[in-house]
């Protein structure tokens, strides 16, 4: 049955949007719209430029935009008054215009703007205006973190939780657009880890640090091809302003346990350099209550466990970038982190059969983990004022991950004062990663278009060491049975070539094609039984990607997108050592997993630059599925294996709406039709199902700095892999004061409000069903305070990317 309380949350939400809608096209039907075009004294476009309108009467900031490829800008939703406008672009003297009054329902044509060499030079530059939460172009949505109050002071895994049309299931497997297999990077890193190791990472990065998160859906050539659903890229915050500057910032949270962190950073920028670093430290605690059903056979085993999750992490970034000359730039930046904690489970269950309840296990699991993550990146890039430019990345990425597990197993009768056997088990579980990467890319005219250029050379070697010990009369035993050494390489030699080409005004297009070629494999030293200790699998794959954009009018903007993508499997889910979660359930990887490839093809419009919509069909050969598996001595086995296929094809619609001048709303709705289908080791499966997400963004701009956040999503039930999932479901609210014009900030607010946010999972087949269901420490007070020192005249700073991508959201 479905809480009443979230029953009326549904319908307030439902019955919310359905009003905002409707007065979202009555708003569009009476606002305004201004349009224009900015060149050079050549008459030649100018992309990026800023364009401000100012309201003539106090010369506040209404609404800031920025040109196209062509130098177009529109500026859309805008009501009757009196403005100004001002246009500027780094190294042009900025374009002022006269005071100008705007008539209800007018379609605007601004003159031509020809902005004349000179003016504000680089040092000079101030950007002013307000950032919307949420950004939809083709193929991405950006959700802008640091303007949002509902995202303070909690963590990266609860802020993808939020983010809209993104869920993460409990086993910490991530599901982008409705898509299976999306891929988790940290600027433009790939991240190493995967599953559980991924989301006590993210537990321990906090929001301060975050700019923005990006859901890349439709990656082209130039990016790897890994990521079936696409990327999330989460963009940590750089300094970029001139002078000696820096931040500060600390927060606390409390829900059934405390949470705190604090973070300070430092820059200094001149012309030619910019040297920045900064330091963060994270207290993570996450106490949570999980239940597991599990019926094999004639057996059913009824487990109720108690965890408790406490992380410490110390992270530091420091780099510099030296300016060689007006077009080439040389960089240095290394990141690390290391962390350890502690995960303590306390297991409780009941097993019984058709003639009763047979006996009680009380198991307990003891976990240290420690964790070390190193990379650093050298950097050159030259760019000439005809936009070509080389760059080239060198990396070196290292991990050290350890895990100490000691586990107290009892079984015991039915009425529980008997044991019937005790064990205890200590494993040691070390896995260290080294990845060496290097790539080139270019981009250069050609034709009427540019033609861009690049290759990528990747060597990942993994060790993975298993040991398993009985505790027998004070002694510990090594189990060679259970024990063993999983070494694993891994060589992707890749290259792309992608072109661009603008015809006129109204079309287009982007084409791209990447080849990598992958050689791999697995050497496993144990004394189990295997069909091969060697594993070695080669393949060369083409990953051709197309993107076309269609401008008939100003009101109208079309486009299509089609590409091909690959998910490796990571590191872990290849070791095929055996590991006890107690005496009724283990996990085992499975060296013959395959990659997973995805086909997507997407329509997407947008209407008057607001409001957007998308059509994807999606199909994966070889899912990746976590499935269960009953043993011959009533235990389950949980591995990975490959499915038969996934079809699925989703809708999504997104529009922002002006309520007030003191009220915006930015709303999200995304519904999905997905098929499952696979029969392997004595199981089948045949699934469809259709379903929805909602999404909504409530901003109130009150006087006295004061700002209001009301926010919230809603999900339905759906299918993960195997999984059948439940409904999930949040509302948040947070209030912020700005504080010393704008240079601190001080903010408090309540996560998941009625504590709903938890997902519902079965999975059920001819031979075992396992329904689970995991609750954590979500509703939460928080409180938050930062403040920014020295010069912080905001300029852009140089876009980074590194070399080490796919690469780093596999290892485990």
């Amino acid at each position: 049955m479905t809480p009443q309380p979230m029953k009326k949350c549904l319908i307030i939400l439902n019955v919310f949007f359905l009003i905002i809608s409707i007065n979202s096209v009555e708003a569009q039907q009476s606002s305004s719209t201004i349009t224009g075009r900015v060149v050079d004294k050549e008459t030649l476009p100018l992309p990026f430029a800023n364009v401000a309108l100012y309201a003539a009467n106090d010369s506040s900031l209404v609404k800031v935009g920025f040109t196209d490829d062509q130098g177009k800008f529109i500026l859309p939703g805008l009501e009757l008054g009196s403005y100004w406008m001002k246009i500027s672009f780094v190294g042009f003297q900025s374009y002022l215009s006269d005071k100008f009054d705007l008539a209800p329902n007018q379609e605007l044509t601004w003159k031509e703007v020809r902005l004349e060499n000179g003016g504000e030079t680089l040092d000079e530059v101030v950007v002013q205006g307000d950032v919307p939460i949420l950004e939809v172009k083709q193929g991405q949505i950006t959700f802008n973190v640091a303007q949002s109050i509902n995202t303070v002071g909690i963590s990266t895994l609860e802020i993808l939780r939020k983010t809209p049309n993104v869920l993460i299931d409990n086993a910490g497997n991530i599901r982008l657009m409705g898509r299976t297999g999306a891929i988790v990077a940290l600027n433009g890193k790939i991240l190493p880890v995967s599953g559980s190791d991924l989301t006590a990472y993210l537990q321990t990065i906090q929001t301060d640090q975050i700019e923005s998160i990006e859901l890349i859906t439709e990656p082209g050539a130039q990016y790897d091809a890994v990521g079936t659903s696409g990327v999330i890229n989460i963009v940590l915050k750089k300094n970029s302003d001139l002078g000696s500057n820096g931040s500060f910032s600390s927060g606390y949270s409390i829900g059934n346990k405390s949470r705190y962190n604090t973070s300070l950073s430092g820059n200094y920028r001149n012309n030619l350099l910019n040297v920045f670093g900064s330091y963060s430290y994270n207290k993570y605690q996450n106490p949570y209550d999980e239940d597991f059903l599990t019926q094999q056979r004639d057996l059913v085993i009824d487990l109720v466990a108690k965890g408790d999750l406490a992380l410490n992490r110390h992270a530091f970034q420091t780099g510099i970038d030296f300016n060689i000359s007006p077009k080439s730039v040389i960089g240095f930046l290394a990141n690390g982190s290391f962390l350890d904690g502690s995960l303590d489970i306390a297991d409780r269950a009941t097993f019984a059969s058709s003639s009763g309840i047979d006996g009680l296990l009380m198991a307990e699991s003891n976990n240290l983990v420690t964790r070390t993550d190193l990379s650093f990146n050298l950097n050159y890039r030259f760019q000439n004022e005809n936009g070509t430019f080389f760059n080239v990345d060198a990396d070196y990425a290292y991990f050290d991950n350890s895990l100490n597990n000691r586990q107290p197993n009892q079984i015991l009768d039915p009425s529980g004062s008997t044991i019937i056997t005790e064990n205890l088990y200590i494993t040691n579980a070390p896995t260290v990663i080294d990845i060496k990467s290097i790539k080139a890319d270019t981009e250069f005219a050609l034709g009427q278009g540019n033609l861009s250029l690049g290759m990528k050379f990747t060597d990942i070697q993994s060790d993975n060491t298993f040991e398993f010990f009985r505790a027998e009369e004070d002694n510990l035993i090594l189990d060679p049975e259970r024990s063993n050494d999983f070494s694993y390489s891994e060589n992707v030699t890749a290259a792309y070539t992608s072109y661009k080409i603008n015809w006129g005004e109204k079309y287009k297009l982007v084409t791209g094609l990447r080849a990598e070629y992958t050689q791999t494999k697995g050497n496993l030293q144990t004394q189990q039984s295997f069909e091969s200790d060697l594993f070695e699998r080669n393949y060369l794959n083409f990953f051709p990607s197309v993107s076309f954009s269609y401008l008939p009018n100003e009101n109208h903007d079309w486009s299509f997108g089609a590409n091909r993508r690959i998910n490796r499997p990571n590191y872990k889910s290849l070791n095929p050592f055996q590991f006890l979660l107690n005496e009724f359930y283990l996990e085992q990887g499975n060296p013959f997993l395959l990659p997973e490839y995805a086909t997507n093809i997407t329509i997407g419009h947008t209407y008057k630059s607001t409001v957007t919509s998308s059509l994807t069909y999606n199909q994966i050969k070889n899912l990746f599925g976590d499935l269960y598996l009953p043993l011959d001595d009533n235990r389950s086995l949980g591995t990975s294996v490959n499915l038969d296929k996934q079809a699925q094809l989703t809708l999504n619609i997104s529009a922002p709406l002006t309520v007030s001048e003191w009220w915006e709303v930015y709303g999200t709705v995304t519904g999905f039709y997905v098929q499952n289908k696979f029969d392997t080791l004595n199981t089948s499966f045949d699934a469809e199902t259709t379903s929805m997400s909602l999404s909504l963004q409530n901003t109130f701009s009150l006087p006295k700095s004061w700002n209001i956040e009301l926010s919230g999503f809603y999900n339905s039930p759906t299918l993960l892999g195997v999984y059948k999932t439940g409904t999930i479901w949040t509302v948040d609210i947070g209030a912020q004061k700005s504080l010393w014009n704008d240079r601190g900030s001080f903010t408090i607010g309540v996560s998941d409000i009625f504590k709903t946010n938890y997902l519902p999972q079965l999975v059920s087949s001819s031979l075992i069903t396992v329904d689970q269901r995991r609750i954590e420490d979500t509703r939460r007070f928080l409180v938050s305070f930062s403040y920014k020192f020295g010069n912080i005249k905001l300029k852009s700073s140089r876009a980074r990317d590194t070399g080490v991508d796919e690469e780093k959201s596999r290892t485990n």
